[in-house]
């Protein structure tokens, strides 16, 4: 048995041997196979990586991840994904779970929070609300300190305290061990730094807090909130366990299931505001675990899909990779038969030399697999690049860690056989006694594979082209649309009052003063203030009703998209005042309180009239009954509608001036003549309060891009660069046809020339024979475009079914492309002297 170990390992070293001398002695064509396999199987790895690092990778440092679940609870009724849970509901479901051991919970949005140490200077932190286990679990250790412990605390501000990550550590305190034990100001709150988590751990999400304090300490970000987090059903946690041993996660999912709907019998969920024709009664969830990952159970299945179809779209390129490299190993077949049918007279078996003929292709796929993982470090790197700035730190990793290469390598195994096996069985069926005796004969089937391989290249290439040409033309229609408001030329800045201590009335004297100051700005043609960004809005002030209007049917009120807005904002953004007046200075607290509408509001509310002048009323308190307070609104003007995103329509809006009623969380916008005045505005803020930092200040386009946009982006570079190199092979793989059957031709040519043939006549045959296969590729390539079209269209990611023209001109592009890659061969064709032809084979 040794022995016939030993002698299958010889054979193959001696078949790797001699496949490698092959390969070493032409240059060219290994080049030109190893990078075209390197650029194709780099491409996939690329996604794959991405798709690892989100989906496939456990969080890092935590202890024996394939124990950590989930716990999430999704809307029967649609709505959101997935909906955040109580601290109570965190309390219950430790109390009953028994699958599991030590539920956690952790905040589920991030909120930006001043951090100050000492005397010194403010600036921005994202804090992580955990309870007091969520270490403990997670078997998460410290570097320096300790981190939060069970026996820290649960009341409200009983343990003032902090732990730093170790990114933050590092950055802001040098790595110091000497900072535990000292105090710091978070939002101007003391809180004692007990600890820094061990390096490598940065969450369980794919936001990445700076330092975490305990769920007790809620009140040192919103002492209006803090107390009501712990003590009502306000909705904010997301909570996850670990399973207890020998429990599998159906087991501790059909469990967290049943104390779910049990919860929802002892405390049923009630909304003051839910969507049209759905009842506050109708609000119930689905409650399950799943496998803890980065990405949230809700949004996974969208992150998934859009995975997908990047790897559909790179995986077309490695298919033409390998079909243009089977169709040059078919080629070289031809011209190795002699070397083939010596070895077949001398006794090599046909599996002896299909066996080596496949070393030779694997070899060719291992240099391809190796250069594809090269390319992929700077492939992944561009495609990170390629994302907008993220307006929190993010826990993303996407390292080419064992899996990656795993993927690689058995992808370039597998494509490797794939793609040699049926060029060296038609390399292997040499007639050794016509061959040897030099009689020329080439079967016409291996042209005829060859011809499948072309039009199949041509096919998924044109299907490339196109899929680009969708992804991009959507992505410039949705970066290109008019929303409403010119994002332009202006430079968007945040502030958060509430985290350097201002109170109403100072936080309003304090705005005043900012917005005068940034408008003073050299540069600044207009600047203003604003509750957030334009967009989607929030309901702030509570529900409204108009005289003789009723609200859509089942609900008491309307619900507008409210907007908190000073002086000047429309004029800032370009948004075309209709009718009436702008905020101004009349416009002041106890004053008659004033609104502006948008025009949508303005039709709905007021139909046949003017709305300057009409009076809409202001409902607050519990809106899920008609007999709330009402204050009077009067309509001072009416402005054009702003839409909520790409694709959607305008929502009613309602805009209300910031002088009558003030909002903490600030945001300023100024538009510019000149370049970005970004950090400018952070200098200012700064030197008029340098314990207020400033969040986010970026250009409002910038900010702007959102989902929709980054998929977008992301999938038409993609797709426009794959579809490039696509055309390239291709063009190659119609040129070697082309090339490879003139050159089989060569005695027909010249006994043709010779016999008085047209030069033209010459021409014309072979680019039939090209272009022949070029029609049919393009046909099958642009109907399979038109299915991916619709397929796209179908899907959640803004695109649109293009129109006739983008077919028929990528129809064209591929016809152009053809015409030019027969024409060269067929030129040459026409060069043919007769002497030439009887010596050809």
């Amino acid at each position: 048995m040794p022995a016939v170990h030993s002698l299958v390992v010889d054979t193959f070293l001696q078949d790797l041997r001699y496949a490698a001398r092959l390969l070493i002695r032409n240059p060219l064509f290994t080049l030109t196979a190893a990078l075209s396999l390197a650029i194709g199987i780099g491409a996939t790895t690329t996604i794959f990586t991405v798709a690892n690092g989100l989906l496939l990778r456990a969080a890092a440092g935590v202890a024996d991840p394939d124990r950590l679940v989930d716990i999430v609870r999704i809307r029967r009724n649609g709505g959101p994904g997935i909906d955040p849970m109580s601290y109570q509901d965190f309390q219950e479901v430790r109390k009953r779970a028994a699958t599991v051991q030590g539920v956690y919970g952790y905040q589920l949005q991030l909120q930006p929070a001043s951090f100050r140490v000492s005397d010194a200077g403010a600036e921005r932190v994202y804090p992580g609300v955990v309870t007091t286990n969520y270490f403990q679990v997670l078997g998460v250790g410290a570097a320096v300190g300790r981190v939060l412990e069970p026996a820290d605390s649960d009341e409200a501000s009983g343990s003032p305290i902090v732990v730093l990550s170790h990114r933050f550590w590092s950055r802001r305190f040098n790595a110091d061990p000497t900072v535990v034990g000292r105090t710091v100001y978070l939002n101007g709150y003391p809180l004692t730094v007990v600890g820094v988590v061990r390096s490598g751990f940065l969450g369980m999400s794919v936001v990445a807090p700076d330092v975490w304090i305990p769920t007790s300490m809620a009140t040192a970000l919103n002492p209006e909130m803090g107390s009501r987090l712990l003590t009502s059903r306000a909705a904010w946690l997301a909570l996850g366990a670990r399973l207890k041993p020998g429990v599998s996660k159906s087991q501790a999912s059909a469990e967290i299931a049943s104390i779910g709907a049990a919860l929802e019998r002892e405390f049923p969920v009630k909304y003051d505001v839910f969507p049209p024709g759905l009842a506050s009664s109708d609000v119930s969830f689905v409650w399950s675990a799943e496998t803890a990952s980065p990405v949230p159970a809700g949004l996974r299945t969208l992150v998934a899909g859009f995975l997908v179809l990047l790897m559909a779209v790179v995986s077309v390129v490695l298919v033409i990779a390998c079909a243009n490299l089977a169709g040059m190993l078919l080629a070289r077949g031809v011209v190795r038969r002699r070397e083939i049918a010596v070895r077949a007279a001398i006794g090599a078996g046909r599996a002896r030399v299909v066996r080596q003929l496949l070393t030779e292709t694997t070899l060719l796929f291992a240099l391809g697999g190796i250069g594809g993982l090269i390319l992929a470090r700077a492939m992944t790197s561009m495609l990170v690049s390629l994302l907008p700035a993220f307006p929190v730190p993010v826990n993303v990793s996407v390292p080419l860690d064992g899996r990656v290469v795993a993927f690689s390598l058995v992808l370039s195994f597998a494509a490797a056989v794939l793609s040699g096996l049926a060029p060296a069985f038609r390399a292997s069926r040499t007639d050794v006694s016509s061959t040897l005796k030099d009689e020329g004969y080439v079967a016409m089937d291996r042209l005829r594979l060859r011809s499948l391989f072309v039009v199949a290249q041509v096919a998924l290439s044109i299907l490339l082209v196109i899929t680009a040409g969708i992804l991009v033309r959507d992505f410039e229609r949705v970066t290109s649309v008019n929303r409403g408001f010119d994002a332009r030329h202006v430079d968007v800045a945040s502030v958060d009052l509430t985290m350097a201590g201002y109170t109403a009335v100072t936080g309003s004297s304090f705005a005043r003063q900012l917005i005068e100051r940034v408008r003073a700005i050299p540069g600044v043609e207009a600047a203003t203030l604003s509750d957030r960004q334009p967009g989607p809005g929030r309901m702030i002030m509570g529900g409204l009703t108009v005289p003789d209007v009723p609200p859509p049917p089942g609900q008491h009120y309307f619900y507008p998209n409210w907007g908190v807005v000073d002086s000047g904002y429309f004029d800032t953004l370009r948004i075309p005042l209709i009718a009436g007046r702008d905020f101004g200075d009349v416009d002041v607290d106890g004053a008659q309180p004033v609104a502006i509408l948008g025009e949508a509001a303005a039709r709905r509310f007021f139909p046949g009239k003017s709305a300057v002048g009409q009076v809409v009323h202001v409902h607050s308190g519990v809106l899920s009954a008609p007999n709330t307070t009402a204050t009077p609104l009067v309509i001072v003007g009416v402005v054009r509608d702003v839409a909520d995103g790409p694709n959607m329509p305008p929502s009613l809006s309602l805009y209300v001036p910031i002088s009558q009623r003030y909002v903490p969380g600030l945001t300023i916008l100024a538009r510019t003549s000149g370049p970005s005045i970004a950090e400018h505005i952070r200098g200012l803020v700064s030197s008029m309060n340098p314990n207020l930092p400033v969040l986010g200040a970026q250009t409002l386009e910038s900010a702007q891009s959102g989902p929709v946009e980054t998929q977008l982006r992301v999938a038409a570079v993609v797709a426009g660069s794959v579809g490039l190199i696509g055309t390239l092979l291709a063009a190659m793989g119609i040129y070697g046809v082309t090339a490879y059957t003139v050159a089989r031709r060569t005695r027909e040519i010249g006994i043709r020339l010779s016999l008085g043939a047209d030069r033209p006549d010459v021409v014309g045959m072979i680019l039939r024979q090209g272009m022949t296969l070029v029609g049919i590729g393009v046909v099958i390539g642009t109907a399979c475009g038109v299915g991916v079209g619709r397929m796209l269209a179908a899907q959640r990611f803004g695109v649109t079914l293009p129109g006739v023209t983008m077919f028929v001109t990528a129809a064209m592009l591929f016809v152009g492309i053809g015409l030019a890659a027969c024409y060269a061969p067929a030129r040459r064709a026409t060069r043919i002297a007769a002497m030439d032809a009887l010596r050809a084979e």
